[in-house]
């Protein structure tokens, strides 16, 4: 209801609309499949040069999420030895299906890049990511911890926030890092 008296307040409208990310594997708005400015939120907050560093599913199939573990707070758990003990070594997760379509087993090593970037890590094959059934196509998903990048107790590892895109929300600017496009191979 209180979004009723907040015209003036949001950059995108008043009413909550839903919008794919800007790098979405989709080619349209399931909700709105006949619109083509109703796909991306059309005040999204993005610089003219950093369009250019955005991918394409033809290029980019699967869409990548980056989170954090239970055992860290932020990067600076690097440097607790009991967390470089808990989780000693980046890496990604990947669902059954994709790991046994790509030809990758449990601990190989693994190349996921994106547009912006590339990391290396470990594949921990799990249950927990299943592909999805999006308006009618299969996606399949990559789960990225965020805790690596910067020597400390834990081995290191790459900056997941290389592969994520320079896209923020149209009104609290938080970026995109959640749903983004990668591809992944084993290295």
């Amino acid at each position: 209801m209180a979004r009723l008296f907040a015209v003036d307040k949001m950059a995108d409208g008043p009413f909550p609309e839903h919008y794919e990310p800007l790098e979405s594997p989709l080619a349209a708005n399931p909700l709105h499949p006949d619109n083509p400015q109703a796909k991306v939120n059309p005040a999204v907050r993005l610089f003219k040069d950093d369009k250019e560093a955005m991918g394409e599913a033809s290029d980019f199939p699967y869409v990548a999420t980056s989170y954090r573990l239970t055992e860290h707070f932020h990067y600076w758990t690097k440097h607790v030895k009991i967390n470089a003990i808990l989780q000693p070594e980046q890496f990604v997760e990947i669902g059954e299906e994709l790991a046994k379509e790509k030809g990758i087993a449990q601990g190989d090593k693994v190349r996921v890049w994106s547009k912006r970037g590339e990391i290396r890590a470990a594949a921990v094959v799990t249950k927990r990511l299943k592909a999805l059934d999006v308006d009618g196509k299969k996606v399949h998903q990559i789960g990225i911890p965020i805790h690596w990048g910067f020597k400390g107790e834990a081995r290191p590892g790459y900056l997941a926030n290389t592969l994520t895109p320079f896209v923020g929300d149209a009104n609290t600017n938080t970026p995109e890092f959640k749903a983004f496009l990668v591809n992944v191979v084993k290295a």
